[in-house]
């Protein structure tokens, strides 16, 4: 039998405070954990030297800060906000980090980043890490479910939602009590944001908004922890979250089935990736892969390409051109392209040379995309699409996807999961590689914060703590 979580206010946003404070995470739980702060540590180690993080760690180096925890990228040691935020921004530039369905959001980019800057610069426990990360996932997930797809439409909920995974993270392995933790969630819901206008420039703004969620969930923590009081009602008051950010809010998503000991947790039913794009793009990318491989296809075969998707995509995906190579990722067209071209969508896809090659881009003339009424019953539950490719003999061949590799419905496995991650570490961390992955899966106990940060640089600086 679980306990239901209770407060003297008995407010959704008291009881997910008492939740953060309280809540007891199952072993197993703990297990699936270490699958999700791997991934992250794969895509936060290959993203750190890309332009965008870099200008954000050169900033944070101009700043300083007490030596508290390590920015993974160069081994730099910073205040905890400031790590967190440099380590978050990296973990999202190659969209390669892990994507929940029900709240439409990156759960791992703000909650992990935050959870281990805390923990190198508080000295927890590798079981005290694995536990903030859960905490931090399931009440990041919950708001996101809670804002619902209206939310989406504007702002990007991995920022928003995202603040207050990391504020749940960081007041866990703080140790923060009930009322403290309250004052937290209403610090961090006051700083939430996070808008999709960057897209219209193919900008840089999407790796600051987990980098800023991480930050200032961190903040949140540290302001409560001294007595910084702040919104007790942030997510369902008045003038609150739900009623600011959300045309159709959930209000019951915030605490349906929770409880201090849950058996089913959020965070096992969230998705790997394993294509370096939007997410949106995924099903269409695995249905012209599978086609591909099924009738050993060439470009010059193909006459065009059709993809069906869900209208809720349009958002991200309309009128995205390949202009530059983050722009790409979010071009339905020029990933299909590519993907049919190469046989995958692995980052190197996208760079200044790709989206210049004539070939790709020819073919992405031939790809088209349009809604269908259909796959909108099944979202966000599933993202489906479907590709119908007309050869030029006049054949037309189609694959439709549901759910794409990396849902757990896709049968993805530990084995896959390290694979990936050593996939993008190997040229970077050499040895460590695998030192990493095993410690990370399988060491008993669990390794530090510290342990893990030292495995995880790519330059290990003379002054790093033993």
């Amino acid at each position: 039998m679980t306990s239901r979580i209770t407060t003297t206010a008995a407010t959704p946003t008291a009881d997910l405070a008492r939740f953060i404070v309280e809540a007891r995470v199952p072993v197993d739980v703990r297990g699936t954990t270490r699958r999700y702060l791997l991934d992250w540590l794969g895509s936060t180690v290959a993203g750190g030297e890309l332009r965008p993080p870099t200008i954000i760690r050169e900033v944070i180096n101009s700043l300083g800060g007490h030596p508290q925890a390590t920015v993974l990228a160069d081994g730099s040691r910073t205040s905890a906000p400031l790590a967190a935020l440099a380590n978050a921004a990296a973990s999202h530039v190659l969209e390669m980090d892990d994507l929940d369905r029900a709240s439409i959001s990156h759960p791992a980019a703000p909650v992990v980043a935050a959870a281990l800057a805390v923990a190198e610069r508080d000295g927890a426990t590798g079981e005290e890490l694995l536990d903030a990360i859960a905490i931090g996932y399931e009440v990041m997930i919950r708001v996101g479910e809670a804002l619902g797809p209206s939310h989406y439409e504007h702002w990007h909920t991995t920022g928003t939602a995202g603040t207050f995974g990391a504020a749940a993270a960081a007041a866990r392995i703080g140790r923060l009590d009930a009322q403290a933790t309250l004052s937290a969630l209403g610090s961090a819901g006051t700083m939430t944001a996070g808008l999709w206008e960057f897209l219209a420039d193919g900008a840089m703004s999407k790796q600051l908004h987990p980098g800023k969620a991480a930050h200032d969930g961190v903040l949140a923590a540290l302001l409560a922890a001294r007595g910084f009081t702040a919104a007790s009602r942030i997510l369902e008051g008045a003038k609150g979250l739900l009623a600011a950010m959300s045309d159709a809010p959930d209000l019951d998503a915030l605490t349906e089935g929770l409880s201090i000991s849950m058996e089913r947790w959020r965070i096992e039913n969230v998705s790997f990736k394993v294509h370096a794009s939007c997410r949106h793009t995924h099903p269409a990318v695995d249905a012209a892969l599978q086609l591909r491989e099924q009738h050993e296809l060439h470009p010059a075969q193909i006459e065009r390409v059709e993809v069906r998707v869900y209208s809720q995509a349009l958002g991200l995906l309309d009128g995205m051109e390949p202009t530059t190579p983050y722009a790409a990722k979010f071009s339905l067209p020029f990933c299909v392209a590519s993907a049919l071209r190469f046989g995958d969508l692995a980052p190197h896809r996208f760079s200044d040379q790709t989206i210049a090659d004539a070939d790709t881009l020819a073919l992405t003339e031939r790809v088209t995309f349009t809604t269908d009424p259909a796959l909108d019953l099944l979202y966000p539950a599933a993202w489906p699409s479907i590709v119908s490719i007309l050869l030029r003999t006049g054949e037309r061949l189609e694959a439709r996807i549901d759910h794409p590799a990396g849902d757990p419905e896709s049968g993805i496995t530990e084995a896959d999961i390290a694979a990936k991650f050593r996939t993008l570490t190997d040229a970077i961390l050499g040895e460590r590689s695998a030192a990493l992955a095993h410690a990370v899966l399988e060491a008993e106990p669990t390794p530090s914060a510290a342990a893990i940060a030292r495995l995880a640089t790519a330059t290990v600086p003379s002054n790093a703590p033993a």
